[in-house]
């Protein structure tokens, strides 16, 4: 007879078989699971694999600006915003300044001197005889007098001074500022500044002008300044008209 532990007990044969059997279900239930994570579902899409695509090095120069494209760019911008241009290899000055001639203001006062002590003369000679021709000319002195003082007081000198290509005229009257290298700005240089007719016109827009002339400044160094900012005006509304013509 056998024992119930002996009738439970599985043999050897039935053991291996189901071992067998279980590693085969196991492997065809992974095959199966891997099998489904790949294919996509109805509200799933494909699972693909991301490609991130290869990025070049800028090929420019990032090292220092070369002089010559700074300058460029420096006059671009000048050009584009009408500011004032400095070129410093041409020998133009960023400031100057000019005084006028003191000699006819010299002349003005030794004369008006003249006048008063004449015309104090006459009123000393006009309280001692009370004549009618002395107070005539008595009269006559004070006038030249009050005309001799206003004279001096006018001819105070002008002093005209450069900052970039801006020229100040400073008078009693007030100043006045003109922008040489702004191409809507007139100005004309008339003669060679070598000789006595030489002079600066700069034109006002209520159509009057102030004339700059030797005795006012030194002709010799405003000139080459006046025709360099010019030319730069010039070039200003060359380029101007070439870029509204695109």
């Amino acid at each position: 007879m056998f024992s119930r532990s002996q009738m439970n007990k599985p043999s050897p044969d039935q053991t291996d078989g189901s071992t067998a059997a279980e590693a085969a279900s196991l492997g065809t239930l992974t095959e199966l699971m891997a099998t489904r994570q790949l294919l996509p579902g109805r509200h799933r899409a494909p699972v693909t694999t991301p490609r991130i695509p290869m990025q070049s090095l800028p090929t420019h120069d990032t090292g220092p600006a070369s002089p010559e494209k700074v300058a460029n760019t420096d006059r671009a911008k000048a050009v584009f915003m009408n500011l004032p241009v400095e070129r410093p290899s041409t020998g133009i000055p960023a400031t100057a300044r000019w005084r006028a001639s003191h000699l006819p203001r010299t002349v003005a006062a030794v004369t008006l001197v003249m006048a008063i002590l004449g015309t104090s003369a006459l009123g000393v000679r006009y309280t001692q005889t009370r004549a009618w021709d002395d107070l005539i000319s008595l009269v006559i002195g004070l006038g030249v007098v009050v005309v001799l003082w206003a004279v001096v007081i006018a001819s105070t000198p002008q002093v005209v001074s450069l900052r970039g290509s801006v020229l100040t005229v400073h008078r009693t009257g007030g100043m006045a500022s003109f922008d040489l290298a702004d191409a809507l700005q007139p100005v004309d240089v008339v003669g060679n500044a070598r000789t006595s007719h030489w002079a600066v016109l700069l034109h006002r827009p209520n159509s009057t002008t102030v004339v700059l002339r030797r005795n006012d400044v030194t002709a010799s160094e405003l000139d080459p300044i006046v025709r360099h900012y010019r030319m730069v005006a010039k070039q200003r509304r060359t380029d101007r008209d070439a870029r509204f013509n695109l």
